[in-house]
């Protein structure tokens, strides 16, 4: 038994299988995020245990409140087999939703692969969760975008010279190089903005915006250009989105660490 001492998480894992099996599942889970906060399950703490037992995987899911919605529980518990699912050497994935107002449906209906309309019949419009899931995903894209323009201006670009960005001119954005623009036909290192650009260009992909490298980097939702004089009302815009879902995360966080003591075994450990 494996017990990652995390931030917010008392994440344990246990395997027959081989280790690289059970760190890409631990891996995979990383990249399933809570739709309203934009945050990965593992690091908010969501994710109560994995067993891997050769092609089997178990997945255990906690959340802040017995109450949280049924449909963003779905998502989660759904995109977290999805995630496993992929994996080579992986052959089945069940999940378990634990102390929840709806955890033997979520945990029996996503298990079996069925869609949320399946499981709560009526309880959606349109093409099952999708239409949420796109909600979210475009509130993500918001905070994102803001937080990478806010640091280029307080890099010492210009609201013109952030606009006139194009997907191209993002050169670099690992850690180990640090952000690298191309502006003005010069490259420019910007350290710490690495992050920051990843996370708005998986955002922007993620939202379908246009992937030609010509395409301006900085549009609205719809792929529309910002102009210069207009881009700090678009920012007031999406920073509110961002306050919000940052708030939401370190409450989610606090109620969580109440409910199953994890400060306490934090200070403990």
């Amino acid at each position: 038994m494996i017990v990652a001492a995390e931030p917010a998480s008392t994440l344990t894992s246990a395997s027959t299988s081989s280790p690289e099996l059970e760190e890409a599942v631990l891996a995979a889970l990383r990249r399933v995020s809570d739709p309203e906060l934009d945050e990965s399950v593992v690091e908010l703490g969501f994710v109560d245990s994995v067993h891997v037992d050769r092609g089997r995987v178990d997945i255990v899911l906690r959340l802040p409140t017995f109450w949280c919605a049924p449909n963003f529980a779905y998502l989660m518990a759904y995109d977290a087999r999805e995630e496993a699912l992929q994996l080579p050497g992986v052959n089945d994935v069940n999940v378990v939703l634990k102390d929840h107002m709806c955890s033997d449906e979520i945990s029996s209906g996503v298990s079996a692969g069925h869609a949320f309309s399946v499981v709560f019949p009526g309880q959606t419009d349109g093409d099952d969760l999708g239409e949420l899931r796109a909600v979210f995903r475009g509130k993500a894209f918001g905070m994102r975008q803001e937080q990478l323009v806010r640091f280029l201006l307080d890099a010492g670009l210009t609201a013109k010279e952030v606009v006139a960005l194009r997907a191209q001119d993002v050169l670099d954005t690992s850690d180990a190089n640090g952000l690298r623009l191309e502006l003005n036909g010069v490259a420019r290192l910007l350290r710490g903005g690495a992050p920051l650009a990843r996370a708005y260009l998986q955002r922007r992909q993620r939202v379908g915006l246009d992937a030609d490298p010509a395409a301006p980097l900085v549009t609205d939702l719809d792929g529309a250009s910002i102009e210069a004089g207009n881009l700090e009302a678009h920012l007031q815009r999406t920073r509110r989105q961002r306050v919000s879902m940052t708030f939401n995360a370190l409450m989610c966080r606090g109620l969580l660490e109440t409910r199953y003591g994890l400060v306490d075994n934090r200070k403990e450990g």
